[in-house]
Formats: structure tokens, C-alpha cells, sequence
């Protein structure tokens, strides 16, 4: 059985049921030497809030970084307004980010800390088919409604709002382990049970999702 872990800042090893298929998280600074350590398994890469340093240069990188063929996501990218650059640098970069994502038709993986509206006003101007991931998403269940609504998509991690689960439509749903301990089996573990779906059920759920967002993770 596959499991998808679409984001990740670790490799680990899959257990004894089951074969993760991870998408190792990377900056452009350093995409090239965890390509060199880790040539067999997938990538993001962006350049995070937190991390905005030339920006004119870190997107030249990044321009090139998103064409290789192990690269299956543009991120994380996004809008954080507790910590990170003025906002304003922020969302010229993250601009920019959505850009690359469009022109490469590669899915984007989004971080945002209290910037909803922002992100909302920006997603609904893209208007875009390049699906929109926001990692890590422990929202609550108004906000999940109404980003679920829009087109939204989410990707669930160890800590997560139980009741948000209900509003996020299946085929919108991902799981990841960001930078936790826990492995992906036990998120898909923790998720099912909350959603009172049988494991291999939700998994084959998780496989669909991965086939029409990430394509090249399912070949």
C-alpha cells in the first residue's frame, strides 16, 4: 500500500505495510545538495516567508529549480503576519511564486498565519486550475467552510481541528508530517478514525487526490 506524505522536512523509513511516497520540503539554497543526498524521492520548493532574503536572485534560482522532473510542487510559499518580512515583500514574493507555479503547472503548497483575507483576495483574482494546498491546516470550522467553498485544498498533519475534518470535501483532502515525529501512517490513522473511515478506504482516497493533483507521484 502507498502512502502520500506531501510535505515533509525529513525522510523516513516506511514501515513494514506500507511504501510512503514523500515530497521532501527544500529552499533554493538548499534544493542541489538534498537532490544530491536524496536522488530517488520527490521535492517542493519555494521560498517561505520566514526566509525572503535577494529576492531577485532566490527567484531566478528557484525559476530554474522548478523545472527539474523530481520537482512536483512550488512551496511552501505564502503569507505569515507574525513572523517574516513586511508584508507588502511578502506577497511580491509569493506573487511570484503563484506565477511560477501557473507557468510550470505544479501544484503550490501555501503557509499562512493569520493572512486569510489576504490569501482569499489573492486566490480569487488568480483565478487559477493549479490547486492551491495549504499545509499543516488546523483552521477552524467556519474558516474551513468557506475556504473549502472557494476551491481550497488542505493537507493535514498531526495536529489538526476534529471538527474542521466534516467540511473539507474528500477529494480536497492530503496528509503530511511536516516536521513532526509521527509517522504518515499514523496521521492517515488519526484522520480516518476521526473521519470513522476504514485506513485502507481513506487511503485509496488519498491515492485519487495524489493521481489528479501530483500526477507524476501515481506513475
Amino acid at each position: 500500500m502507498n502512502l502520500y506524505n506531501i510535505h515533509t522536512h525529513k525522510i523516513s523509513a516506511s514501515g513494514n505495510d506500507y511504501n510512503e511516497i514523500c515530497v521532501l520540503n527544500t529552499y533554493p539554497e538548499d534544493f542541489y545538495a538534498k537532490r544530491t543526498d536524496s536522488p530517488d524521492v520527490w521535492y517542493s520548493c519555494g521560498i517561505h516567508p520566514w526566509y525572503i532574503k535577494e529576492i531577485e536572485s532566490d527567484m531566478d534560482l528557484l525559476a530554474k529549480i522548478v523545472k527539474d522532473n523530481r520537482v512536483v510542487a512550488v512551496g511552501e510559499a505564502g503569507l505569515d503576519k507574525l513572523q517574516g518580512s513586511d508584508l507588502d515583500i511578502q506577497t511580491e514574493v509569493f506573487r511570484n511564486q503563484i506565477e511560477l507555479a501557473e507557468e510550470n503547472n505544479k501544484p503550490l503548497i501555501i503557509h499562512c498565519v493569520k493572512a486569510w483575507e489576504e490569501l482569499i483576495a489573492l486566490f480569487k483574482e488568480y483565478k487559477t486550475d493549479v490547486p492551491w494546498v495549504i499545509h499543516g491546516y488546523r483552521g477552524n470550522a467556519e474558516q474551513t467552510k468557506q475556504l473549502s467553498k472557494i476551491g481550497f485544498k488542505f493537507s493535514i498533519g498531526e495536529r489538526f481541528n476534529a471538527e474542521s475534518l466534516k467540511y473539507i470535501p474528500l477529494e480536497s483532502i492530503f496528509c503530511e508530517t511536516d516536521m513532526s515525529e509521527s509517522s504518515i501512517c499514523q496521521v492517515y490513522n488519526s484522520v480516518s478514525e476521526v473521519l470513522d473511515m476504514d485506513f485502507c478506504q481513506f487511503a485509496e482516497i488519498i491515492e485519487e487526490n495524489i493521481d489528479e493533483n501530483f500526477k507524476i507521484l501515481t506513475k
